[in-house]
């Protein structure tokens, strides 16, 4: 039988008028809304150019025939062999480069509104994701108190805040880390959310920005660890999308090894060490990562989770099935933890009940 396969970081296409049609009317002249050119695609909003990416033709030869309907993206899930999804938005990824509280605010009401309706009847499939204001910690609380009321699962933190935000490693962030711990949510850092997605041009650009865009989530890893935030809330669980899982092993590594060297300017100690406290909060879900599942002893292998990233270019779609088989090609690995890392993890870590798969073909 085909293992239960749960990709923790799949896409839907929002309506192109979900936020003109709904925002309340006195901002709907500044709703984020997508238009193309004969070479590009932008994201517009509060009369800026929030996203501008060189128009692919998103297919290469493999059409996602599911970024908009859920039916046809059931079909492409059997095609490709996976049983459920955990969902982030597209448009929706920049919302906090809005630099309108009030229009940023509404727009996450809008799109959480949509998305928890959108998936409703196939809750045990997909799992949305949350996205919350972050013009500030407050408001960013206040709304993951409505999401946790609403039902959600999981919600979306940026792997880069705003400069006028105080840091991860702050302790004002203390009211928003007891708001998830104590609703068990676990927090998403996807890379590329946050900061611009363009950070250098000229000749290797292309894999330079993808590269750094994975930064921002590693790096907020290090502040939630450094900091004694997941610490201090040992029921706070973060997640990693978009960066492989290798880089956990290297940051447990390296924090055990300062750690004891810099103790003396360490502020605040810890009640463990780095390395217990990622393995044991931290998890990171890739689509091709060898070197992680390799080593997966360093931490245990429920630090890894498998991803697809549908519908976009970079991901595994349609040769998912090929992408997990090459992940453990010649790897000594029990069957237990492959399926835990493809998908029972996840499913423990996302609240889905019953996990079953769409297909065993």
């Amino acid at each position: 039988m085909k293992p239960y396969v749960l990709s923790c970081d799949s896409h839907v296409v929002e309506p192109r008028m979900l936020w003109a049609d709904n925002l309340p009317a006195s901002m709907r002249d500044k709703a984020l809304m997508t238009r193309k050119d004969e070479k590009n695609f932008f994201v517009d909003g509060n009369g800026m150019t929030l996203l501008k990416m060189q128009v692919a033709d998103g297919v290469s030869g493999n059409e996602k025939i599911g970024r908009f309907e859920i039916d046809l993206r059931i079909k492409d899930m059997i095609r490709d062999g996976v049983d459920a999804e955990v969902v982030y938005p597209t448009v929706g990824l920049v919302t906090s480069r809005l630099a309108d509280r009030d229009l940023e605010i509404a727009s996450c009401n809008v799109y959480n509104d949509w998305v928890l309706s959108h998936f409703s009847s196939h809750r045990n499939i997909f799992i949305p994701a949350a996205v919350l204001p972050m013009c500030s910690i407050e408001d960013a609380a206040a709304e993951l108190k409505r999401c946790v009321s609403m039902g959600f699962t999981t919600a979306m933190i940026p792997g880069r805040l705003p400069a006028e935000v105080p840091a991860y490693n702050s302790d004002q962030w203390d009211v928003f880390w007891d708001v998830a711990a104590s609703a068990d949510m676990p927090l998403i850092l996807h890379s590329g959310t946050g900061g611009a997605t363009t950070m250098e041009r000229g000749y290797g650009a292309a894999l330079i920005n993808y590269m750094l865009s994975g930064r921002g989530p590693i790096d907020a890893v290090t502040y939630l660890v450094a900091s004694g935030a997941l610490d201090r809330f040992p029921k706070l669980t973060v997640a990693t999308m978009e960066c492989g899982s290798s880089y956990l092993n290297y940051l447990a590594e390296i924090l055990d090894e300062i750690y004891p060297a810099h103790i003396h300017y360490v502020r605040p100690k810890l009640s463990r060490k780095p390395s217990e406290i990622i393995a044991q909060q931290v998890k990171a879900a890739f689509s091709h990562d060898r070197s992680a599942v390799e080593n997966r002893k360093v931490l245990g292998h429920q630090t890894l989770m498998f991803a697809t990233d549908y519908p976009h270019l970079e991901g595994s779609f349609p040769f998912s099935r090929e992408a997990i088989a090459e992940n453990f090609r010649d790897i000594d690995i029990t069957e237990t933890e492959k399926a835990d890392i493809l998908g029972l993890t996840a499913a423990k870590l996302f609240k889905i009940e019953n996990p079953q798969v769409l297909t065993d073909a």
